[in-house]
């Protein structure tokens, strides 16, 4: 979702000094912008170059060429900080009247799926100690706890935050992961298996499948694959109909998660984003359901994808249950099982397929980074099994909630600072 708040204070009289932005993916995006900003306005085709169409489903082209009008009249704009990963980045811009963050996410494709100016958060010092991080994380402005976890004895050896079940986003796509191992394990799916395209499993993105015509195949390894790495929500929605809802279900309870309950009947991405984005009664009926009463409003839930037009007022669906939840310790134990998963013929591709993208650069003391992350409107999630050379393996995750859904789009580099600065420490003790 793309928007521009109101000017939180004007910039110094005396100029910031100029930052780097790098040639990644999410950096050459930003770029663009700040060139857009800063000159003439380019036609409407380069824009829809830029963005994912799914952008412009929340918001038309003409409306973000407004935004972008709005902008240029307080030009010239220079970028004063920067922080980020691949594929998310947040980039303080000043300008002779006021400053922004400038908060940039792109797809796997490099196209931009979010794009957000509001007001500056100011630069994070990273914590030179457990307690200084433990009191950013109780200072933060939203939600959050950090656990780490020694992956062999299954024990937290830190926890900051509270221990409770919290949403986490597209991290439900572990257990997923380990319904589909067992399903071959059990001989009734394969890694090369087909998988059909069509409106039964198509939901937004991220992803790219979703862009595929009806009747299009992928294999069982290609749409996992995509869910873990780019976090494919059709592909994940087709493996979930391979196995089986109930297949997942049980993978929630074979992987040690506590209260698979709160996960029954299991969503898929579809139906999360048609309550979320859409059919407000059907979401409310979800919160307030048992089990039966749940499973009812999934019946209902038509084929194809919910419309976003009015994406822009969506607020948080976690506080009714809508989207999947687990404590820290329920998905350290699915990184953990997915990892003995291995062992068998049927996880031969797991660690390679876990580790496709590591969400974080971390230093060269790991050796073995898996990660999946989520997020949804209000939630953001982390989490990283990480291995070292004459250390037992690690387990971190990171969960962080908020009641409105701009607070985290703006701190997402913040949330997964945390992250870095656990993994820092750990090293340097």
């Amino acid at each position: 979702m793309t928007a521009c708040a109101s000017p939180a204070e004007s910039a110094s009289e005396e100029p910031s000094e100029r930052v780097a932005i790098p040639s990644n993916p999410v950096g050459t995006q930003a770029s663009w912008v700040l060139t857009e900003i800063n000159g003439a306005p380019s036609e409407q085709a380069d824009f829809e170059d830029r963005f994912d169409p799914i952008m412009f489903e929340q918001m038309a082209v003409s409306d973000l060429q407004q935004v972008f009008e709005q902008l240029r009249a307080a030009a010239p704009w220079t970028p004063i900080a920067y922080e980020g990963t691949e594929t998310q980045a947040r980039v303080t811009i000043e300008s002779p009247q006021v400053t922004y963050d400038m908060s940039v996410s792109v797809g796997d494709d490099g196209s931009m799926n979010g794009l957000f100016f509001g007001e500056p958060q100011g630069p994070r010092t990273p914590a030179a100690s457990w307690d200084e991080l433990e009191s950013q994380i109780a200072d933060a402005p939203y939600e959050v706890s950090l656990q780490v976890t020694e992956a062999g004895a299954g024990e937290p050896v830190r926890l900051m935050g509270e221990s409770s079940s919290s949403p986490i986003g597209s991290v439900f796509k572990l257990w997923v992961l380990g319904a589909v191992v067992d399903a071959i394990d059990a001989g009734t799916l394969a890694w090369d298996d087909a998988l059909t395209i069509d409106a039964e499993v198509r939901s937004l993105p991220s992803g790219e499948l979703q862009n595929l015509p009806d009747g299009s195949t992928v294999t069982v390894l290609e749409a996992a694959q995509k869910m873990i790495a780019i976090s494919d929500n059709t592909g994940t929605d087709a493996l979930i109909r391979a196995v089986g809802r109930d297949a997942v279900e049980a993978a929630l309870v074979d992987m040690g998660h506590e209260s698979p309950a709160v996960n029954t009947p299991f969503l898929t991405t579809r139906e999360m984003f048609w309550m979320l984005f859409d059919d407000a009664a059907l979401r409310e009926r979800w919160a307030t359901g048992d089990q039966a009463a749940r499973e009812a409003v999934l019946a209902e839930i038509p084929a194809g994808v919910p419309s976003l037009a009015n994406a822009a007022e969506v607020q948080p669906g976690w506080p009714e249950g809508v989207d999947w939840f687990a404590t820290h310790d329920d998905i350290a134990r699915a990184h953990v099982a997915l990892q003995e998963k291995v062992q068998s013929p049927a996880g031969e591709p797991l660690r390679d397929l876990l580790s496709a993208n590591p969400g974080l650069s971390f230093g060269d003391e790991w050796t073995y980074v898996a990660f999946k992350g989520g997020s949804s409107v209000g939630v953001l999630a982390g989490s990283w099994y990480l291995e070292r050379d004459g250390g037992e393996p690690i387990v971190l995750t990171v969960l962080a909630r908020a009641d409105d859904a701009q607070t985290l789009t703006t701190n997402q580099t913040a949330v997964f600072g945390f992250i870095e600065d656990a993994a820092a420490l750990i090293v340097g003790e």
